[in-house]
């Protein structure tokens, strides 16, 4: 929508009448009126924090470190799958185990729908702690897990419980409490999920050959605890409540419920379905790479390096892309991330993935700096279709929506590296990025709402 853009200023000035005119009954004086307008849309949350304020950036290392604990996790969970292929699960096959880490970021993601409401109801001081409350014990049990139902129960159900509340508030975070700046301050964010991509995979590769599962999953929960905690602190600034009469706070609790109003916007569902390939995608590459080097006949140790190098050249794709989105447009910006990605994976994974070592680090780190833009502007690109103060309610509506494809990503990326090999994989990989970037311009045009298209267009 053209409200959308960036704010207009207007400036007012009376010209000053010199002493000699025969106006000089009339004082001189200088009158500057300064007057923003905005779409609703596009305006803070009524009480909430200043951009520019300290209490503001301080929600976004609070949303950095909850990111780096939720969503940092999974994408680590390739690593963690690797291993588990090879020892404890062993006797079962890529499609089962990716079972457990499909449901573990699906239902994250799944359980949005209701979370995000109860986030524009409550807000992150007190979902925070909750969200804390359940996914910290998760990684101390989980370091005593030994059977296929103790992963199942342990990491897929009760941990992403857990991840669902903590990543919804960390995103959420940010929609509300920004709106010029949303863009660098989600890719500021978002960052968190890419450096625990990096910092995670790598200390287990230390760890657990030295230290094997119990004791390098403990170190790995003494860590994340401290991050959480940190995390909760600096999200103890909750946005303040309009006074209103009983029934509008009853009106207000009646929010909280589950609904789909979302979908009613045909910009939205473009820009839900585009998500829906692009994380099909995203998810299944990074959960997919170690087993990947390994049917590709690399090194074990590939895998460790592959997911390290994509997670941190992500970390640059979330910030440079979210910074361009906040002056180019962050659907322009957007398209031109998924035709760039779309070209190199083409380029170079689908003919050399599986026979140059070589090209296939080259993808990891052209893939991270693609995949970390689709992350961190689509959150963005979905706040133009709502008001402030519903990002919760639309975030988590999007996201029950793509927990489908994050569910099935994992298991039939395997079941397909299995059964037709590298070469296809990365040819489904290229497809459904490219069937991605058409929902995208779709959703642009018509939050345009012009005929034809128009490239300059700052949207």
């Amino acid at each position: 929508m053209a409200a959308s853009q960036s704010s207009s200023c207007i400036q007012l000035q009376e010209i000053p009448v010199s002493k000699g005119s025969p106006d000089d009954d009339s004082a001189t004086r200088r009158l500057t009126v300064n007057t923003v307008i905005e779409s609703p849309s596009q305006t803070p949350q009524s009480g909430s924090l200043e951009e520019t304020s300290a209490k503001a950036w301080l929600s976004v290392v609070g949303a950095f470190l909850f990111l780096f604990a939720t969503y940092g996790f999974m994408q680590t969970i390739g690593t963690v799958q690797a291993y588990l292929e090879q020892n404890q699960l062993s006797s079962y096959t890529s499609r089962d185990i990716g079972w457990i880490t499909g449901v573990f970021t699906s239902l994250a993601m799944f359980l949005g729908i209701q979370i995000g409401p109860l986030f524009d109801t409550y807000g992150p001081g007190f979902l925070g702690p909750v969200g804390c409350v359940i996914y910290l014990p998760v990684f101390f049990v989980l370091a005593e897990c030994s059977k296929y139902w103790h992963f199942m129960l342990v990491l897929g159900i009760w941990g992403a419980v857990g991840a669902a509340i903590l990543s919804m508030v960390g995103v959420a975070a940010i929609g509300k409490s920004f709106v010029r700046r949303r863009g660098l301050a989600m890719g500021i964010a978002l960052c968190g999920s890419s450096i625990g991509g990096v910092v995670m995979p790598l200390m287990l590769r230390k760890l657990l050959p030295i230290l094997g599962w119990t004791w390098s999953i403990r170190i790995l929960a003494f860590i994340l605890s401290a991050v959480m905690i940190g995390g909760a602190l600096c999200l103890q600034q909750p946005f303040q409540k309009r006074q209103g009469s009983e029934a509008s706070e009853r009106h207000r609790r009646k929010r909280a419920a589950l609904n789909f109003i979302a979908l009613t916007s045909g910009t939205f569902t473009f820009v839900t379905i585009g998500l829906f390939a692009l994380e099909f995608a995203v998810f299944g590459i990074f959960s997919l790479l170690p087993t990947y080097a390994s049917v590709a006949q690399f090194s074990s140790d590939t895998g460790f390096v592959l997911v390290a190098i994509a997670n941190a050249t992500s970390t640059a794709g979330r910030l440079i892309p979210g910074l361009a989105g906040d002056y180019f447009g962050h659907f322009n910006v957007l398209l031109c991330m998924i035709l760039c990605t779309a070209a190199f994976t083409a380029a170079i994974l689908v003919p050399f993935g599986s026979t140059s070592l070589g090209a296939l680090y080259a993808f990891s780190a052209l893939w991270g700096f693609g995949s970390g833009s689709f992350i961190s502007l689509t959150p963005v690109c979905m706040g133009k279709t709502c008001e402030t103060e519903d990002y919760g309610r639309y975030f988590g509506t999007m996201y029950f929506f793509v927990s489908f494809s994050l569910l099935l990503a994992s298991p039939l990326g395997g079941q397909m590296l299995q059964t037709f090999g590298t070469q296809a994989l990365a040819c489904l990989y290229v497809a459904v990025v490219v069937a991605g970037g058409i929902c995208f311009l779709l959703a642009r045009q018509l939050l345009h709402g012009k005929k034809g298209f128009v490239i300059k267009a700052r949207i």
